[in-house]
């Protein structure tokens, strides 16, 4: 797995690219994660176009992530969600937590507005 992070103003975009799964692609994630949030980057954008399996460890840290940014007054969205991640989410009852946008432009307004 793959991540490209791109910070501006508050807010930390994390594009996933690959599996988003227990091991070391998960620790790669919490360590942008908690890296975006020690320079103060409240707000997460998380482009999931290129991540086509996600498992519950992977769920977890996307919902303790929003978690963690809503205590620093920042927030969560997701973006592109890929069929598989899309069905998931929904499945698990989590997607309605999350506010969830086709583009990351449009994301990333969200965020500043």
């Amino acid at each position: 797995m793959d991540l490209d992070v791109l910070q501006s103003g508050k807010t930390c975009t994390i594009r996933i690219k690959g599996a988003l799964k227990m091991g070391e692609q998960l620790d790669k994630f919490d360590a942008a994660v908690r890296e975006a949030f020690a320079t103060d980057h409240p707000f997460l954008v998380l482009n999931l176009e290129a991540m086509p399996v996600i498992d519950s460890s992977g769920i977890g840290s996307i919902v303790n992530a929003l978690q963690q940014s809503k205590k620093l007054g920042g927030d969560t969205k997701l973006v592109s969600l890929s069929p598989f991640a899309y069905k998931t989410f929904k499945m698990v009852h989590i997607l309605n937590l999350f506010s969830v946008f086709d583009a990351e432009a449009d994301a990333l307004a969200a965020c500043v507005a």
